[in-house]
């Protein structure tokens, strides 16, 4: 079973998030931050399949996406972000495999990673 790892620091959209994936099958680890995300991808023995990480709603989105993208080469992830964000960070060229911009539809959001680590 695929296991996906979710960070984001809304409790909501990621709770919903999760269980929907978890609904459909998947295993998924959910954190609030990047920092705890990294801690869990570095205690880990196995990697995720995908890490998808909202920083829409981050404290400090650039750091986050520096961090984030360190990984990337090891484990496939997706950013959703705030079309605010672009003007502050280029996220492009950070290796992120899939940048989504809020508002997403959780549902599409779903099949697209259903169809991603299926």
């Amino acid at each position: 079973m695929a296991q996906i790892l979710l960070v984001g620091k809304d409790w909501q959209p990621r709770a919903l998030l999760r269980a929907q994936l978890i609904e459909e099958g998947l295993d998924v680890e959910a954190r609030e931050t990047v920092a705890e995300a990294l801690a869990s991808l570095e205690a880990s023995p196995t990697l995720p399949a995908l890490l998808v990480a909202d920083l829409s709603s981050s404290d400090d989105p650039i750091t986050d996406a520096e961090l984030l993208s360190g990984w990337t080469r090891q484990v496939p992830t997706w950013i959703l972000a705030s079309r605010s964000l672009i003007v502050d960070v280029s996220l492009k060229g950070r290796g992120f495999e899939l940048i989504l911009f809020r508002p997403i539809d959780i549902g599409e959001l779903v099949e697209q990673i259903k169809q991603r680590v299926g």
